[in-house]
């Protein structure tokens, strides 16, 4: 349970992570990495999720100031955390006036067993996330290659 959240490659997959070139506001980026999810796992209610992730989003800025978002949600129904990634060349600002340059969405399972789980993991990706390695992964153009960075 634990473990699996630290192995970047069983949460994410190359079909979640997207290059942001366009402009976009934080609330249209979080629908889009929700959605990828939801995708995959038909069983989760994607319109229940995302209220869920941007009431969340309304209490608190998730927005670190290395330019790392990290929009997240415990949710029923899922046995194994879930996660998309998006990385953004040309920063975006948050409702709160920071700079969103990277996008780390994750769900967890809402179980008790998964809640040390879930914050290890937000705290895995606030180390990891540092703004050197946030503008290394800008200045990535392959997916696969992203996926290697943040798996490493």
């Amino acid at each position: 349970m634990d473990n699996q959240n630290n192995n970047i490659p069983l949460i994410l997959n190359e079909n979640r992570i997207f290059i942001i070139r366009e402009n976009i506001t934080k609330a249209d980026l979080v629908s889009k990495l929700v959605h990828s999810i939801c995708s995959d796992l038909p069983n989760l209610n994607e319109e229940e999720v995302l209220s869920s992730v941007l009431k969340r989003e309304q209490g608190i800025s998730t927005t670190l100031d290395t330019g790392l978002s990290i929009p997240h949600a415990r949710v029923e129904d899922l046995d194994a955390f879930q996660a998309a990634l998006a990385v953004l060349p040309a920063p975006i600002k948050d409702d709160y006036g920071l700079d969103v340059k990277a996008m780390f969405l994750f769900f967890s399972p809402a179980g008790q067993a998964y809640f040390s789980g879930h914050l290890k993991l937000l705290a895995a990706l606030a180390e990891k996330f540092n703004s050197d390695f946030i503008k290394e992964l800008s200045e990535t153009n392959d997916k696969g290659l992203l996926l290697k960075k943040v798996s490493l």
